[in-house]
């Protein structure tokens, strides 16, 4: 299996006055992020210091640090066919895109873009979802913003941005976002200092990876399974959630693909995000998998599996859920029992029995 060529991309998120933008100035003046492309919503929001400018046109500037910046007048995925297309054809190079979204936006949106999209299915691979929340005022934004809490369960990295402000108040807004995205990593900001390093590789997960490896990206042990104690609190407190499951026994392929059709079809609109780890009856390799709402990656099979553990990991992040019917719904995969009619030649079947 040869390697993948495909341009990573960052996605940049967070409410409005989150602190995105000096996250942005900080990262186009990094040598590290050199032949990297960062798309902006204006030019003049980003305040582009002359100095640091080699050239320019009216829609890219590139930088001495080697970093594009891309302004966004118009349509992403126009703006996106047209960096392939210029890239394919010598006019410049890069090796990484990184997209500063609005504050208002969803991130699901974008990210069918990058999976459905056949051009761009191609020529990316959606590399993270880097989250900005703000410590000041964050608690309240997610207690009031429906978008804000799904900025927050979408992030693969959640950065707490003016932790070095007086008003600041960092435990308040971990508990906040606890109970939306447990498993995410978090780094606090200070001075819109941060490392780019950490901004990368976030979930671009391959066949060379072991199954230890995507367990630290699921960080599964971080978010807690269904619990009955209070069942319809969440439908009042916090309508997104992140729950976690794990099954002892291997499971069927074709019983995987026919309960997650049944899942899909039933509540696949509160479906925000699924990560799994599955141990496949029959399989010698784990397989990887990774959906945003409907949509999913291909299956991925890990090199290896680590050490004695070798249970099925789901970890999901959804939307008006109750315990009970979460249990419900995952019952159907700790059964083994192929009360769903089996799914041949489905999503997983097809690439573990290819």
């Amino acid at each position: 299996m040869g390697s993948d060529s495909r341009v990573p991309v960052t996605l940049l998120t967070g409410f409005l006055g989150s602190g995105k933008t000096t996250i942005v100035n900080t990262l186009l003046q990094y040598p590290a992020l050199g032949a990297t492309v960062v798309i902006v919503n204006e030019f003049g929001e980003i305040g582009l210091d002359h100095e640091l400018v080699l050239s320019s046109s009216e829609d890219i500037v590139l930088l001495q640090s080697g970093c594009l910046c891309c302004s966004l007048r118009g349509d992403l995925l126009e703006l996106l066919l047209e960096l392939n297309e210029r890239r394919a054809a010598g006019e410049f190079s890069y090796e990484r895109i990184v997209i500063e979204t609005s504050g208002l936006a969803d991130p699901a949106p974008i990210l069918h873009t990058f999976l459905t999209h056949s051009v761009l299915a191609d020529a990316f691979v959606m590399d993270g979802v880097v989250v900005t929340v703000d410590t000041v005022v964050g608690a309240e934004t997610l207690a009031q913003h429906e978008e804000a809490k799904r900025q927050v369960a979408m992030g693969d990295l959640l950065l707490l941005t003016k932790t070095d402000l007086p008003e600041a108040n960092e435990a308040a807004t971990q508990d906040a976002i606890a109970s939306l995205n447990p498993g995410a990593p978090i780094r606090t900001v200070k001075a819109g200092q941060v490392n780019p390093r950490d901004l990368i590789g976030l979930y671009h997960f391959s066949r060379a990876m072991s199954a230890t490896q995507v367990g630290a990206w699921m960080r599964v042990d971080s978010v807690p399974p269904p619990s009955n104690t209070d069942a319809d609190a969440w439908h009042h407190l916090n309508a997104i959630r992140s729950v976690s499951w794990c099954v002892d026994a291997p499971l069927i392929a074709e019983l995987f693909d026919a309960w997650m059709g049944q899942f899909m079809a039933q509540h696949g609109q509160n479906l925000l995000r699924f990560k799994g780890l599955i141990h496949v009856k029959d399989a010698q390799l784990p397989y990887a998998v990774h959906g945003v709402q409907h949509i999913f990656h291909p299956p991925v099979a890990l090199k290896a599996w680590q050490g004695e553990d070798r249970r099925s990991k789901l970890v999901v992040i959804v939307r008006d859920f109750t315990d009970p019917e979460l249990e419900e719904i995952f019952a159907g995969l700790d059964a083994q029992a192929p009360s769903l009619p089996l799914s041949h030649g489905g999503y997983l079947s097809a690439e573990v029995r290819a």
